[in-house]
Parts: C-alpha cells; sequence; structure tokens
C-alpha cells in the first residue's frame, strides 16, 4: 500500500494482496463522509477481501455475542454481574450495530472470457494509494491469466463530500501484452456479513436494467430502510476499457437514490469528482495546520486530519459521532465521551456552525437520559457510557462502566458552555444548554454523600475515566467536572434569561442554592507538599512497582491506562501553575502505559502547555503513526478518530499556545526548538483566523468576509482588535504589536 500526502516525499508501501493483512488496510484506506462509509477492500470483492460498507445511524439488533464476555479478573468486569441473569438482561434489552451492507462499488474484469480472480490468477504488482488531499483511493494492479496474457488495471474511487448519498468509482483496463476482449460491469456484492459472520439484513424491492441494478435493504430488526441504487458507463478504448460506476445509498426511496444515480451518471466521474474535491478542500482550508516537523509525523497527523473530516455526518444530530467513524466495527458503531470531551474541542474551532449538531444530539436524548439516571437510583440526567441513536446505555450489563463512570454528563454539559463562549450564540444555552446543565447538576447532586465526620460532600464508589481502577472514592477528574456542573448550573439559574428553562425543568431557589452549596463543600483532591495531586483517596498507597502489571493485573498498582490528573488540566488550567504541571505531567508519565489510544495525544497535549516541548514532541509524533503502523494493534477494528482531535488540540493549543475565550482570541507561542514555522487556521464568532507562528514573529490575519473585528492578544501583550481582510504582526515573546506592520491589507 501507499500512503502519501502533498509535500511528503516519504511512502509507506506494502503488498496489499495477503490476506492477513486485509483487516489492518480495510481501516488504513476506508473512506467515508460521515453519511456512508466505505472500507478500502478491493473492488472485485475477493472471499477473504472483507468488503464493508455502512450508512450512519441504521443500528440493528444484533448477537449479543458482540458484546464479548470479560475475564472474571479482567478490570473492567463487575465482580457481581458475570452472571446469568445479566446476560439475559442483556439479551432482553438488545444489542445493536450497523449492519453490513452490499459493497456498493463492486467490479467484474473478464479478459478474454475469462473472470478475474486473485486467486486463479496471478497478481504481479498491487498498490493502493491514499491521496489525503483528496480523499480519494487509487488502486493500481497488474495480473497474469493462465493464458499468460498480462493486464493492468488503475482504479480511482471516493465517497463524496459534495452528495452524501454518493460513491464513485472509475477504472481503466489495459492490455500490455495481448489482443483479448475485455469486458467490464458493475455489481452489487451481496455476499456480505458483519464480522461476526452473521448477516443483518435481507432484500426487498430491487430494480435492474441495462448498466444498472439496485435494491432495498431490511435491517433485520425492523428499522428504515436503505436503498442502493448503482449507473454504469463503460467504454471501449483502444488498448482496453474503462468504466465508470455510480452508487446512491441512504435512507431514501429506490426511485429516488436510481434519480440521482442517473444524474451522477450523465455528469461523469471527473464533474462528481471535481465538486467532492472542492468540498473536500474547503474543510481542509478551515481546518489548515502546517508545521515543519518530521515527516513521518506530518504524514500520520493529515492522515487523522482527513478522518476528521471524513467522521463528522451531516447527520450528526441525530447519530453524533461514533467512536470509530464508519471506519470498521469496533465498538459497535456507537457514542463514547470521545465525542464531548476530545473531539468537540476540534470541530467547535474548525466547523463551529456544524458543531452545534453534536449539543443537538445530545440535547435530543436527554429524556433518555432522565431514564438511564434513574435506573441508576439518580435524579436528574445521566448521559450513557456508550450510546447510539436510542439513547439509551449500549454497554455490556457485566461492566464496571455504566454506573460509574459518570463524568459524562459533565463532560457533555461543559460542550455548550464552550460552544457559547468561543461562538458568542448565547442562544443555544437558552435553546439547549441550560436545562441540560440543570439536570445534569440536578443527576450529581443525587450521586454526593455527605460525610458527617468531615462536614464535606464527597463522590464515592465511582470508576476512574483512567479505567484501571473502577472502584475509587472521590477521583479528582470526575470530582472537578461535578464541582463545575453544580456550579454552572446554579450561576445560569440566578439569570433571567434562562427562566424558561427554570420554569421547564422545576428548579426553584432552594434546590439552585444546594447546587451551589454542594460545589463549594465538594471535597476535591488538591496538590500535596510535593506538587503531586492523587488521582483519588488511596491511589498514592497503591504499588509503585507496575513489573508484569496488564489490563488483567493492574487492580493493585499505580499503573493507568490514560492519566486523569492531566486530563484535569485541560478544562482547569487556570487552577494550577505550570510548576503543578511539570510535576505531574513527570510523575504520571512514569505510570502509564499507553493502553488507551488518548493517551500518547493527551500526554503531548499535556506536555506541551506546560512547556515540556521535547516530551510533548516525543508522545505526538509516536500518536501521530498509531493507526498507519498499528501501534495498539487494533486498527483492523477501525481507526482512532478521537486521537486525531487530541493531536490537533496538543499542536494548536499547545505548541500554538491559542486560548479561545469569550473575550478573543489568546496567544502564548510555544513553538518545539525543532520547528521553524506553525500555521493555523481557526474560528471566533464564526469567523476564520488565520496564525502563522515563527521564531520572531505571530501573524494573525482575519478573513475579508468577516462581519465584526477579532480581539487578539499575543502573551502578556496588549489587546488588538483585527478587521476583516486586516493582518497584525507581533514579537513571538514580548507580544507587542509592532507598530510598522500593525495593519496590513492582504
Amino acid at each position: 500500500m501507499s500512503i502519501a500526502s502533498r509535500g511528503l516525499h516519504e511512502r509507506y508501501c506494502v503488498q496489499t494482496t495477503k490476506r492477513e493483512l486485509e483487516g489492518k488496510l480495510g481501516t488504513t484506506f476506508a473512506l467515508s463522509n460521515g453519511l456512508l462509509g466505505l472500507r478500502g477492500a478491493h473492488e472485485e470483492c475477493p472471499a477473504w477481501g472483507r468488503p464493508e460498507f455502512y450508512v450512519a445511524g441504521t443500528y440493528t439488533p444484533a448477537p449479543i455475542a458482540l458484546l464479548g464476555v470479560h475475564d472474571p479478573d479482567h478490570i473492567l468486569t463487575h465482580p457481581d454481574r458475570l452472571t446469568t441473569a445479566a446476560v439475559a438482561a442483556a439479551e432482553r434489552e438488545g444489542v445493536v450495530t450497523l449492519p453490513n451492507l452490499p459493497f456498493p462499488i463492486a467490479l467484474r474484469i473478464t479478459v478474454g472470457g475469462l473472470v478475474f480472480d486473485f486467486d486463479t490468477h496471478k497478481v504481479l504488482s498491487a498498490e493502493r494509494r491514499l491521496e489525503m488531499d483528496n480523499a480519494m483511493l487509487r488502486r493500481t494492479l497488474v495480473f497474469r491469466d493462465a493464458s499468460g496474457r498480462r493486464t493492468r488495471v488503475d482504479s480511482a474511487r471516493f465517497v463524496s463530500m459534495a452528495d452524501p448519498h454518493l460513491i464513485c468509482l472509475k477504472a481503466v483496463v489495459r492490455r500490455l501484452d495481448h489482443d483479448a476482449p475485455i469486458r467490464l460491469e458493475g455489481f452489487l456484492h451481496e455476499e456480505v456479513t458483519n464480522p461476526n459472520g452473521v448477516r443483518l439484513w435481507t432484500a426487498g424491492e430491487r430494480i435492474a436494467g441495462e448498466g444498472l441494478r439496485g435494491l432495498v435493504c431490511h435491517p433485520t430488526g425492523g428499522g428504515a430502510p436503505i436503498a442502493i441504487a448503482q449507473r454504469e458507463r463503460v467504454v471501449q478504448t483502444a488498448d482496453g476499457a474503462a468504466i465508470e460506476l455510480f452508487a446512491v445509498a441512504g435512507g431514501l426511496p429506490l426511485s429516488e437514490a436510481r434519480h440521482k444515480a442517473e444524474a451522477a451518471r450523465a455528469a461523469g466521474f471527473e464533474a462528481c469528482a471535481a465538486e467532492h474535491r472542492a468540498a473536500f478542500d474547503r474543510m481542509r482550508r478551515a481546518a489548515r495546520v502546517e508545521f515543519d516537523g518530521d515527516s513521518a509525523a506530518v504524514q500520520g497527523f493529515n492522515f487523522g486530519q482527513m478522518h476528521l473530516h471524513m467522521a463528522f455526518s451531516p447527520i450528526a444530530e441525530r447519530t453524533g459521532i461514533p467512536i470509530k467513524g464508519l471506519t470498521g466495527h469496533g465498538y459497535r458503531f456507537l457514542v463514547f465521551w470521545d465525542m464531548d470531551f476530545h473531539m468537540f474541542p476540534y470541530y467547535l474551532m474548525t466547523r463551529p456552525r456544524d458543531a452545534r449538531k453534536l449539543l443537538e444530539y445530545r440535547y435530543g436524548q436527554l429524556d433518555r437520559y432522565r431514564e438511564n439516571a434513574r435506573r441508576w437510583g439518580a435524579r436528574g440526567a445521566q448521559a450513557p457510557w456508550e450510546t447510539s441513536t436510542r439513547g439509551v446505555e449500549e454497554t455490556a450489563p457485566w461492566l464496571c462502566l455504566p454506573d460509574r463512570e459518570i463524568h459524562i454528563s459533565a463532560d457533555a454539559a461543559y460542550m455548550f458552555k464552550r460552544y457559547a463562549e468561543v461562538t458568542g450564540d448565547t442562544s443555544v444555552l437558552r435553546e439547549m444548554g441550560a436545562e441540560f446543565a440543570f439536570e445534569t447538576a440536578r443527576f450529581y447532586a443525587s450521586r454526593l454523600r455527605w460525610s458527617e465526620t468531615k462536614k464535606r460532600y464527597e463522590l464515592p464508589n465511582i470508576g476512574c475515566p483512567d479505567q484501571y481502577h473502577t472502584f475509587a472514592d472521590n477521583n479528582v477528574f470526575i470530582s472537578r467536572m461535578a464541582q463545575w456542573n453544580l456550579a454552572w448550573a446554579a450561576e445560569l439559574a440566578a439569570q433571567p434569561e434562562y427562566a424558561a428553562a427554570v420554569e421547564k425543568v422545576g428548579v426553584d431557589s432552594e434546590e439552585a442554592a444546594s447546587w451551589r452549596e454542594r460545589a463549594e463543600t465538594l471535597f476535591i483532591i488538591e496538590p500535596d507538599a510535593r506538587g503531586l495531586i492523587e488521582e483519588f483517596e488511596g491511589y498514592f498507597d497503591l504499588e509503585p512497582d507496575l513489573d508484569g502489571v496488564c489490563e488483567t493485573y493492574c487492580r493493585h498498582s499505580q499503573a493507568v491506562k490514560q492519566p486523569d490528573v492531566l486530563a484535569v488540566f485541560i478544562p482547569f488550567e487556570r487552577l494550577y501553575s505550570r510548576e503543578i504541571r511539570r510535576r505531574n505531567w513527570r510523575f504520571y508519565n512514569a505510570r502509564t502505559l499507553h493502553g488507551s489510544s488518548l493517551s500518547l495525544p493527551g500526554m503531548a497535549y499535556a506536555a506541551a502547555r506546560c512547556g515540556l516541548n521535547d516530551e510533548a514532541l516525543h508522545a505526538l509524533h509516536a500518536s501521530c503513526r498509531i493507526d498507519l503502523d498499528d501501534v495498539n494493534l487494533d486498527t483492523e477494528r477501525g481507526v482512532h478518530v478521537s486521537a486525531y482531535a487530541v493531536q490537533w488540540c496538543a499542536i494548536v493549543h499547545g505548541f500554538g499556545g491559542l486560548d479561545a475565550t469569550a473575550e478573543g482570541l489568546i496567544l502564548r507561542p510555544n513553538l518545539p526548538r525543532q520547528w521553524r514555522r506553525l500555521a493555523f487556521t481557526v474560528h471566533w464568532h464564526f469567523q476564520r483566523v488565520d496564525v502563522e507562528i515563527t521564531r520572531r514573529t505571530v501573524r494573525v490575519s482575519v478573513a475579508d468576509e468577516a462581519t465584526e473585528a477579532i480581539p487578539v492578544r499575543i502573551a502578556d501583550g496588549p489587546w488588538r482588535a483585527i478587521g476583516a481582510g486586516e493582518t497584525r504582526i507581533a514579537g513571538a515573546k514580548s507580544g507587542q504589536w509592532d507598530a510598522r506592520l500593525r495593519s496590513l491589507k492582504r
């Protein structure tokens, strides 16, 4: 395979016809537009090729075996829940996933009457090349048949960013040393199952004609039908033949899918590709990041940015963003806290109008979150650890997570606050955010416990986000988030503009005062005499020796999967000095096993924010290769979308020193000594802002079409309002704006 990006000379190549590699390569070469997800299988769909095609939001019941049964000794298994009753409960409540649908751009190549097959023909060379600048996959294949004839196939495919229902393929087949007739035709490859070997759809209505085929897929659980229509154009050439395939899929009538496929055929592959490239280029420019780092890291970073663009669904208000997008079956395409805490900051700064959809997703499920809280004996609303379009808890009931990983409610509420601050659109609080904050505060208030002996509220018996300590008291990350949620809800309840939400939820002055009082008296673990913050009460008493520690043997130790304490510094950095953050980074870095894809980019982010740039750069480089090099040996299950978002934060907020506040943008440049330049694009109040940082200067430009001036501050220098079409330059270290270059028209 070959993965290349403009400006990079390195190529990452292996033969692509080895069956044992196809699972990983299917992820590496996956394409998506957030609605349709197409794994990187060969178009000819060999039996071992694992063709997979998914449509966002089409969840259907699946066998309970998909949940997996953890070993009783596994750290996430609840000792009292791995029972026959728990399994029966899961069967009653149902397990859902997206069905693997017919591969929509399957291709049949016939040379001299022989249909090409990977198992009967000799493959002389094979290369797949992912163009990250275009979100397009190209393939070159040369094969020899039993008669000794050599034939070359060059193909290109994309999942359109311009039309969310469209997938296109173009293949050119050339004779290399023969004159045998060549025939090309498309088909819908229906011999597909989900990775567990079960087919989760049945065929309904069909259409067929010359160069036309289509069918309606009915999910086995009775969900909305999915239509797939395929139209083709075949042209004979002097040395072979060419085919263009246009597939349209989604929750639309088959007749409409056919009409759209025919319209795409009329436009042609190149025209559709041009529209796709233009739409994708707009996304890339709105989230531009350029840095002169190690080329392998740049390549991996660009790969991740492509997947962040591809993961965001045009119907994200219904689907959210599954933890692996639509690139693989891992975690059954469910939504985790990764979306709220890790992905949302990226989308907020790069595509803020779309980011609102994620708020709508959480708010739209609020009633189900209320039911979830009652299920566990609490009040208010508890966001599930894993969920889908149903809004219910989808986590296996024999695990510790559903009732113990309770920070996600505050993580979701925090999105509403940040959106209002960065965009200036406070209507989101009146329409959704205040009600969400009230209900999540009510949840935390009901989970706190008063200690009469210590005269304080506590959060006992919870699971740490590090996931290696699932029974703990007063975890610092969860306590900080709960404290913030309670205080913010009390603040909103006192403001007249949220009176409608107060009335709707039934918050009275006494309850709001109780939130404030609980926030003020909630116990928060503070730095000790060494400046270290204990992850939870008793953590420092655990075994510091990590020899022999693994996920089934770590409860007794200080090993962490991902450090909670460093995550605290992201929203609450102002509460901790740089030296405190440095000491904790070094302490927890030595105890982190990196069992999570979030640990390396998270470590890079935390290190960069406190000036440990060499350490940050080391962690960033390792993180950027997580899927291209299959660092965690699980890329086969899909890419790590949230890790890519945290990589962006490590560079822009860490090395770029960006703080997006309600008052404006603050930049405290922090370039690694190995870099000479960093440039990126962000948005404030929906206005585009371009930043370029070098050793000597910081250059800030505001888009010509901006409707308001953008307040910008460099380090501790003065605030300056930069108007539409203006560029201002300041000293990178002094923060003082250069009077001679104060305002430049671009």
